[in-house]
């Protein structure tokens, strides 16, 4: 069954994310509505192309591929470097943030206690990231999966037949310890 208000609504929406304070939806037009908390100090309008929230920060990339970043800064996770910038992808987990080159190499920081900014190397040829509270996922061209970070349940155990895949999901951003 097909809700009659779906097709209305996707004209205007084409992407929504939430965080512990707040929640934000991004327009067909390229601009961003946010509320909640930690919406402070950022223009939201403009063309945005993705938008991604984590545990209290969200994260926008823009279509010239910068990225803008607002909420709670505990960790540097709003510290968005725009050194070779040229992003086409985000992702924010619970204090961290990350960002996929044009070029294939990924960029994350903020906090790293469990790892998950540090990209294993080599930093090349990855099509698709994924943030989980305190651990990374990147996808590989060749369809192998790239995990760091906390393990403590498993999810940087990859699956033996580590191929085939085409995207990869890093799970809930609820903070909790």
């Amino acid at each position: 069954m097909t809700c009659p208000h779906m097709t209305k609504l996707s004209a205007f929406l084409v992407a929504a994310s939430s965080c512990t304070f707040g929640a934000l939806a991004q327009h067909g037009y390229g601009t961003i509505s946010a509320w909640g908390s930690q919406v402070v100090g950022v223009q939201l309008s403009g063309s945005f192309t993705a938008i991604a929230a984590g545990g209290m920060h969200s994260i926008a990339l823009r279509a010239d591929g910068s990225v803008v970043a607002w909420g709670d800064n505990s960790y540097g996770q709003c510290d968005v470097s725009q050194a070779y910038g040229d992003y086409v992808s985000i992702s924010a987990g619970a204090g961290h943030s990350m960002a996929l080159r044009a070029d294939g190499s990924i960029a994350a920081w903020g906090d790293n206690s469990y790892g998950q900014c540090e990209i294993p190397e080599p930093n090349v040829d990855f099509v698709a990231i994924d943030a989980g509270n305190w651990h990374s996922l990147g996808l590989k061209v060749d369809g192998s999966i790239v995990a760091w970070g906390r393990n403590d349940e498993g999810q940087c155990n990859l699956p033996v037949a580590n191929s085939g895949f085409i995207a990869v999901a890093a799970g809930d951003t609820t903070v909790s310890e």
